[in-house]
């Protein structure tokens, strides 16, 4: 599924600049060589980047509180 029109940025292409270290949509636009034009892409992007992380995050154990 095409996430940015304005650069024909997929949600492939979004996962392989989040393998490669990009934490923000502003660097999954320049892992590709281009930049944010009209901005309606960034949500999207975010929430797959946030998305990614969460599921590399290792569960840390849960704690009582004091």
């Amino acid at each position: 599924m095409i996430i940015c029109v304005c650069n024909r940025i997929n949600c492939r292409s979004v996962r392989e600049a989040v393998d490669a270290g990009a934490r923000s949509p502003k660097a999954v636009q320049a892992h590709h060589g281009c930049r944010i034009n009209c901005g309606k892409c960034s949500t999207t992007i975010g929430e797959m980047i946030a998305e990614k992380m969460d599921c590399q995050m290792p569960s840390l154990p849960m704690m009582a509180a004091e």
